[in-house]
């Protein structure tokens, strides 16, 4: 009978021991046919934790990432070469720690989460008919498997690489404290942003239906009917000065001018018909108004150079990464504006763009009153302003030529890189300064999102660099975003327009929430 067995070596078996290929399996499992080993999540995560640094300990991690690199392109590696036992390695990497032994150790832990997985694995239906054993020799490990019950095989000394040379040390230490004092030599750049991951909520809405949109339109023409009445038929005349005979001979008088019939008549055929066909196509495309004219979500970011010298040569990349969204800087607000009314009371009412308020109905012809001027000296005078009125535009606009000076940068701002605002909205954007002061005030962005067709919600990251010629390496920052899309109600806001129709052009009210 066949004897198989199947060991989960933890990290310090891979880091500290001989090449696993070396190994003397024999001698240590006698009578076994096949050894089998097991790489689990835990152990790969701390080998590749390792890989980037310096000395011996870093070298081995990469060699042993180099060999599980091979499990990408074979499920099975052998390292047995030929010889007895058969000695195999595979990727256990998708069991997880047993969570019925979560009580009793803590998975936060690496050696912790090691045990608990190769409880989990021991209970696999795939090995239960097979010895699961953890290969270790690390006490801390062994004392914990031993404490929950998991099968454990110590590691005899012979298998361990010889200690480092305390010279080796010795040098590793230095180089190690070099590099640490370069790092606190160079700017801090801290890239800082509040309650990430940003959410936020907009509403989409769905284009009106045929017969919502006609009834809309009749309501419009009944609270709006042509108008029938075009004031008085009849011409007339009055003084401009009633009562002050002496006065009207210098401001003459008015004559009334009645509505002609081409007036009423283009009012009738052509106004008011046009008035309605434009509010038909406003209806139908009322839906994308109203996406379009939501406050854009803002993301808000901080900079600051916290080190003990300046940031030289500093570039700075705004890169909105997934989801369809683009990053745009937000235009200046327009401040509410202030309404006053009898007995000191005020009122600030929101002013609204023209695309979200319906188009007036046109004004009816009804005549009008025309001052005649009888003649006076002042005419003369005011025939000379505006002649100088006349010529004052060629003078503005010789001024307008002249070569203005470009205003010098100071080098210790932030600058556009593309030499000025970007306005459009775009999936990045860059930063320069000569001189990032240090310990100076943080430095505040502001971005609005922008996609297209907003009827799906979305998941996206702000990716933030800094670049400085006397950084090591950049600082980097992955920032999540999530955007929830909810319906919107097209019909209640189409309403609210026609009612809106009563009130003064341009002060209308905002948006509902």
């Amino acid at each position: 009978m066949s004897i198989n067995i199947y060991l989960v070596p933890d990290t310090n078996v891979l880091m500290q021991c001989r090449q696993l290929n070396e190994l003397p399996w024999k001698d240590e499992f006698p009578g076994v046919d096949s050894i089998t080993l097991v790489l689990i999540a835990p152990v790969l995560r701390e080998v590749d934790r390792h890989k980037g640094g310096q000395g011996r300990l870093a070298k081995r991690a990469r060699i042993i990432n180099s060999l599980i690199g091979r499990l990408l392109e074979t499920s099975v590696v052998d390292l047995s070469e030929g010889r007895v036992p058969s000695v195999t390695m595979v990727s256990g990497d998708e069991f997880r720690p047993d969570a019925g032994l979560s009580g009793g150790l803590d998975y936060s832990q690496a050696d912790d989460a090691i045990v608990g997985t190769v409880s989990a694995l021991t209970q696999a239906v795939a090995f239960a008919d097979q010895q699961v054993k953890l290969l270790s020799n690390d006490n801390g490990v062994l004392l914990s498997a031993r404490r929950v019950g998991v099968a454990f095989h110590r590691v005899p000394p012979d298998w361990l690489l010889p200690a480092e040379a305390d010279e080796d040390r010795k040098k590793l230490k230095a180089l190690e404290g070099e590099i640490e004092q370069l790092k606190k030599s160079e700017p801090a750049c801290v890239i800082e942003a509040e309650a990430t991951p940003w959410r936020f909520n907009c509403e989409s809405f769905e284009p009106l239906s045929d017969s919502e949109s006609d009834a809309l339109l009749e309501l419009l023409k009944r609270r709006y009917p042509m108008e029938t009445d075009f004031g008085p038929r009849e011409s007339s005349t009055r003084s401009a000065a009633p009562g002050m005979p002496g006065l009207a001979a210098y401001l003459g008088h008015e004559e009334f001018v009645p509505a002609s019939e081409n007036e009423i008549l283009s009012y009738q055929e052509e106004a008011y018909p046009q008035w309605l066909s434009t509010c038909e196509e406003y209806f139908k495309e009322l839906h994308q108004k109203l996406e379009r004219c939501q406050p854009a979500p803002r993301i808000i970011l901080k900079l600051r150079n916290d080190g003990a010298r300046p940031a030289e040569d500093v570039r700075v990349t705004f890169s909105m990464r997934g989801g369809g969204l683009l990053i745009k800087l937000p235009k200046e607000e327009e401040e509410p504006v202030p309404l006053g009314f009898e007995g000191g009371v005020e009122l600030k009412v929101e002013i609204r763009g023209p695309d979200l308020e319906l188009p007036r109905p046109p004004a009816p012809p009804k005549g009008s009153w025309k001052k005649v001027k009888a003649f006076s000296s002042l005419d003369h005078f005011a025939s000379l302003a505006g002649s100088i009125q006349r010529h004052e535009p060629l003078f503005s606009a010789h001024l307008n030529r002249l070569p203005m000076m470009p205003a010098a940068r100071e080098i210790d701002s932030f600058y556009w890189r593309a030499g000025e605002r970007p306005d459009d909205p775009r999936p990045s954007t860059e930063l320069t300064c000569q001189q990032w002061r240090h310990r100076s005030s943080p430095e505040s962005f502001e971005f609005e999102l922008v996609w297209f067709g907003s009827n799906q919600s979305r998941k996206a990251a702000l990716h933030v660099e800094i670049h400085a010629a006397n950084l090591t390496s950049p600082v980097v920052a992955v920032l999540p975003i999530e955007v929830a899309v909810e319906a919107g109600d097209t019909l209640m806001e189409a309403k609210a327009l026609l009612e809106g129709l009563s009130k003064p052009s341009g002060l209308t009210r905002p948006l509902r929430r």
